[in-house]
């Protein structure tokens, strides 16, 4: 099937053309040649005028204008008796243009893009997930260390943790505890200086994105409600946490055990 109406209006302005140019050289008025484009046929004169002025048209512009009259015999039933009525001069075709066939229409086009689009945006989310874990835990968290006892010329575990030294060398400070409320979730914790008995430093709940920090000078005794609502950072080193209700204690030289 032919468009005939677009096949018209592209061929003139691929050529730059006007209506009023081309009612200049086919000595067509420019309403006919706007019903043509349109396919406005009942704005023509009568049949025998609206197959005149296709042909004539179409051949100015370097179509097939017998596959176009053709095209609109089948439109409007058919060949029509009676003769065309003939233009008074001579139309020279300016280019020869082949005429474009409409396209079929592919079933289900769209509903593969939208799938297409679903996946990109469920690949897109996924990825920001993984951003913003990532970002959480930009560490591996290092396990909960056990000391052991050492003998004497033995050098200490290599699992524990060393503690900070001092900027002028003349001896060791205590590790510095931070907790840090995961995303999302939060945790009740009760913080106790050295032992489980020892004086209440802080109980409370470390919302989502809050931080409290203590010195462990003499050592401090923790109790995490939910383990996976907090983040247990030891001089600035993540440290895992056992899961459900758990009681950690970090000695003053840094060495974390459970409690």
């Amino acid at each position: 099937m032919i468009a005939i109406g677009n096949t018209l209006r592209d061929a003139r302005k691929r050529q730059g053309l006007e209506l009023s140019d081309c009612e200049l050289e086919t000595r067509i008025r420019a309403r006919y040649l706007t019903a043509l484009e349109d396919e406005r046929f009942d704005l023509l004169p009568e049949r025998a005028y609206a197959r005149g002025f296709l042909r004539t048209y179409a051949t100015f512009l370097g179509l097939d204008s017998h596959a176009l009259v053709q095209e609109l015999d089948e439109r409007m039933g058919g060949v029509p008796g009676g003769d065309e009525p003939q233009t008074t001069h001579t139309v020279s075709p300016r280019r020869r243009t082949s005429l474009p066939r409409a396209r079929p229409r592919r079933r289900g086009g769209m509903r593969k893009k939208g799938a297409i689009a679903w996946l990109v945006v469920g690949v897109l989310g996924a990825l920001l997930v993984a951003l913003w874990v990532g970002a959480a835990w930009n560490v591996r968290p290092i396990g909960l260390q056990v000391s052991t006892p050492t003998t004497p010329g033995r050098t200490t575990p290599a699992a524990a943790t060393p503690s900070r030294t001092s900027p002028t060398g003349l001896g060791a400070t205590a590790p510095e505890v931070s907790l840090v409320g995961s995303p999302g979730t939060g945790s009740q914790v009760t913080v106790r200086q050295a032992t489980a008995k020892g004086k209440v430093l802080f109980s409370g709940t470390i919302v989502a994105g809050a931080m409290r920090q203590f010195a462990t000078t003499g050592g401090i005794w923790l109790r995490f409600d939910v383990t996976t609502g907090v983040q247990l950072f030891v001089s600035g080193r993540p440290v895992e946490i056992p899961g459900g209700m758990s009681r950690v204690v970090i000695h003053s030289n840094g060495v974390v055990q459970p409690g």
